[in-house]
């Protein structure tokens, strides 16, 4: 297999994969990301549906757990270490476990900025934006994070470029990256601990219709997110809780069950901060929500979302 005929002239770069027996099979319209993560992934997800030609993901590298959802959804795929799906016609390609060569592989970024503490931090400044420009114990005192993890996390941000500081100001940069990189990272790293368990209920209407917040609760994903757009009729549920939950599992009519389609989590954003907005979680973490479940109904919303809400983050 051999790449061909790369067409930089089309709306798209077009790609053409040159079988051994002189076949070729395409085009493709390729998509290079440096990185692969679930946040990327959605906005991927949502072009494909918008291309006259099947998408190929190029990147650096495509770890096992990635592979899998999309080899679950048909993404065909090549990274630098010879990793591949291509499903097209009559022609498949599946390539899996490679890794990359020890010659090739970069120095890790620092990631103290992406880790729960860090989540946590970034989420206060991004819905507190004069926070930023506080000294390091009042940043310490609203959001719950260590001196020591604030000032770790301040130097990471800096090294990625999402950080500037000049004399005695700070301010954000790179906004785009930073909310998906902050998205990805949530969901690979923080959400699945957040879990307290899975439930059924009776009445899915009626949980939609409950106000949470007096129960010191927050609806997140599909249910929040069809309140704020109007364009999502939810078949999960998502529900941030002060522990214990109990007040709300009892309100809510809710059974433990490892099938259920209620998710209850524990809330973690800092609650000094006006990240809610009335019994909804706040709009970076409904987003990550969405993108985490993944369908192709959720990931239009998650886009719906972002263009609607989160791009508040900039003012």
């Amino acid at each position: 297999m051999a790449l061909h005929a790369v067409d930089r002239t089309a709306p798209a770069t077009l790609l053409h994969l040159r079988m051994p027996n002189g076949r070729t099979v395409g085009p493709f319209a390729v998509e290079v990301k440096h990185r692969l993560g679930r946040a990327n992934l959605g906005q991927i997800i949502i072009q494909t549906q918008r291309t006259e030609f099947p998408t190929l993901i190029a990147t650096e590298y495509v770890n096992p757990k990635m592979g899998e959802t999309l080899f679950e959804r048909n993404i065909p795929y090549i990274d630098t270490a010879g990793n591949a799906l291509i499903n097209m016609e009559d022609v498949f390609i599946h390539i899996t476990g490679r890794k990359v060569p020890i010659d090739q592989r970069k120095t890790k970024a620092p990631t103290r900025a992406f880790r729960t503490a860090g989540l946590k931090l970034i989420l206060a400044l991004l819905n507190d934006r004069p926070l930023l420009n506080a000294k390091y114990r009042q940043i310490a005192d609203v959001t719950g994070v260590a001196l020591g993890t604030i000032t770790n996390v301040f130097k990471d941000l800096e090294e990625l470029g999402f950080l500037q500081t000049i004399g005695d100001h700070r301010r954000l940069r790179k906004f785009d990256e930073l909310v998906h990189k902050w998205a990805d990272a949530y969901i690979e790293t923080t959400r699945e601990k957040l879990v307290i368990g899975k439930y059924t209920g009776e009445d899915a209407n009626q949980w939609a219709n409950t106000d949470l917040e007096q129960l010191g609760a927050w609806w997140g994903g599909e249910v929040a997110a069809a309140r704020m757009t109007g364009y999502l009729r939810p078949e999960t549920a998502t529900i941030y809780v002060n522990p214990p939950a109990g007040r709300v599992l009892a309100k809510l009519k809710l059974r433990k069950d490892p099938n259920g389609n209620v998710e209850v989590l524990k809330a973690f954003w800092p609650p000094k901060i006006n990240a809610t907005q009335g019994d909804r979680a706040p709009f970076i973490v409904v987003y990550a929500d969405l993108l985490a479940i993944g369908d192709g109904r959720t990931t239009e919303t998650a886009r719906m979302l972002y263009e609607k809400y989160i791009a508040i983050y900039r003012r």
